[in-house]
Order: C-alpha cells, then sequence, then structure tokens
C-alpha cells in the first residue's frame, strides 16, 4: 500500500512543477505588454511637452519603473523629464540616467508664417517691348528733302553690359528736290534692313549704347505720275547701308520705357533720269542723319 501511494506522488509532483513554469511564464509575458505599452504612453507624453518635446529622450520600462536615457541642456529640463513621467498612469517610478550637454534648439517655423519658395523679383519680367517712335531725317545732300515720320519701336531685354547684336530699320521718304538737273515730281522710298554689334551699359533703369549696323537697302521711288516734265527720276537700284550710331533708354516706369535714338545713315542708290530724248543713270547721295524719340510698353 505504501508503495502504490509512492507511484501516485510522483505524477502528481510532475503536474505541480508543470503548472508553476506555465503560470511563471504568462506572467512575465503579461509584464513585458504591459510595459510596452507604458513606454507608448510616456514617450506621447515627453513628446508632447513643451520643454522636452524636441529633446533626445529614449524611455525603457521593466516592470513598472522608467528609466530616461539620453541628452538634456540643464537639469531643470530632467526634473521637468521626471516629472511628465510620474504624472503618466501606470507607471510606478522613474529615475533618470540624463547627461547634460548641449543639444541644438529645433528650429520653429511660425504657423501663420511659411518661408517663401523663391524671392519674389524686384522688377516685373522685361523681355519685349513695342511702342511708336517719332522720327526725323535729315539729308546731308540737298537732292533730298527733310522728313518726319512715325514709326514702330521693336526692343529686346537689355540683359547686362557688354558686348550684343543690334539691328536697324531706319525706314524714311524723302521728296526729291528741284536742281542737279531734276524735276521734283518723285519721292525715294528707303528700307534698310541692318545688323551688326554694340556695346552696352546697363544700370538700373538706364542703359546706353553704341552700336554700328550694316546691311541692304530695299530702294523705290513714288512717281507723280499724273505731271510731265523733263530730267524726272523715273527707277532707282537698291543699296548698300551701315549706320553707326547710339542709343539711350530709361524706364519711367515699371514697364513703360523711353526710349532715344540718334546715328547717320549712308547709303547711295543710283537713279535713272528721263528727259524727252534720253535716258541716263547716276549716284545719289541719299545719307541722312537720324533722330528717334519713342514710347515703348513691355508687353511680356
Amino acid at each position: 500500500m505504501i508503495r502504490q501511494c509512492q507511484w501516485i506522488r510522483w505524477p502528481v509532483l510532475m503536474a505541480l512543477v508543470g503548472t508553476s513554469l506555465f503560470v511563471g511564464c504568462s506572467a512575465r509575458g503579461s509584464v513585458s505588454i504591459v510595459d510596452a505599452q507604458t513606454a507608448v504612453q510616456v514617450k506621447t507624453a515627453l513628446v508632447n511637452d513643451s520643454a522636452v518635446g524636441t529633446l533626445p529622450i529614449d524611455v525603457q520600462v521593466h516592470g513598472g519603473m522608467v528609466t530616461l536615457v539620453g541628452t538634456v541642456r540643464s537639469a531643470v529640463e530632467i526634473d521637468q523629464a521626471l516629472a511628465v513621467v510620474r504624472a503618466v498612469p501606470g507607471v510606478v517610478g522613474a529615475r533618470s540616467v540624463l547627461k547634460v550637454n548641449s543639444v541644438p534648439a529645433a528650429r520653429v517655423v511660425p504657423s501663420n508664417r511659411l518661408p517663401a519658395l523663391a524671392p519674389e523679383p524686384e522688377s516685373p519680367s522685361r523681355r519685349v517691348a513695342a511702342g511708336v517712335s517719332w522720327a526725323r531725317m535729315t539729308p546731308s545732300h540737298r537732292v533730298l528733302a527733310s522728313t518726319t515720320a512715325l514709326g514702330p519701336i521693336i526692343r529686346m531685354r537689355p540683359g547686362s553690359s557688354g558686348f550684343g547684336p543690334s539691328f536697324g530699320f531706319d525706314w524714311f521718304e524723302g521728296e526729291l528736290q528741284a536742281g542737279d538737273g531734276m524735276s521734283p515730281l518723285a519721292a525715294l522710298r528707303a528700307k534698310p534692313v541692318m545688323a551688326g554689334g554694340q556695346y552696352q551699359f546697363v544700370k538700373g533703369r538706364f542703359s546706353a549704347g553704341a552700336t554700328v549696323v550694316a546691311g541692304y537697302s530695299f530702294n523705290s521711288l513714288a512717281v507723280d505720275k499724273k505731271k510731265a516734265a523733263s530730267n524726272r527720276a523715273i527707277a532707282v537700284t537698291n543699296s548698300f547701308a551701315w549706320r553707326p550710331g547710339a542709343w539711350v533708354w530709361y524706364d519711367l516706369f515699371p514697364k513703360v520705357g523711353l526710349n532715344v535714338v540718334g546715328g547717320y545713315l549712308f547709303t547711295t542708290p543710283e537713279l535713272t533720269i528721263a528727259n524727252d530724248d534720253s535716258v541716263s543713270s547716276r549716284q545719289v547721295k541719299a545719307s541722312t542723319a537720324v533722330l528717334k524719340v519713342g514710347i515703348a510698353y513691355w508687353i511680356f
């Protein structure tokens, strides 16, 4: 009977040991989950605190005891961090191994003022200007009469000081004068198209430059066919043309500028002159001084 009881005692003892081990493991698992939840709550509380929320503080929790690890700027911040931790539900106690060191403060951007993505331009975009100019043409030879006219202005963006391209369209019309064996019954229309270079100086609203352009002048005659006379011009040839000059530009307003251009246009076309019994040709000095004053608007 005694021997039988001994055999029963051993299984019971093994069952009790297994049960205790299982209960211990479950308890430790429950404690680990609770500690993790507490760590999350503590970290959230620290981040939301205005005094220590931007500091590099790590949280460790064992059995409800919280340990703070990291760096702060002063002992006052250590006390503040511990006070925040102790106020979290489920915290048994709190201790600090924080180190006092220099920590760069986080840059705070005011909520009502965001930084600009790019600086605003100091002046409106200026690429092409268009306008109208008054022009005065004064020929140096008495064959042509002086004339005034209105014409267009097309101006490109000045850019910076230095060398650059230049263009010239100094079109004009001048009546042929009586004398030198000709009758005043026609007008010379010259349309030079020229290109060249310039040196320009730009400073703020003011810019100026010196230019030399050359090209081809497309010439024609406006003949008064209702009247008859001897020694009258009946045809004209195209001619080479070139012009040295200078210009000044000043921005009166952000998008309105004043333009002044001066120069001297050289061109020598050939006229065909007819009289009662013969036809002849001769070159005519159609060179003329040019003065233009105009206003233009920066369209884009």
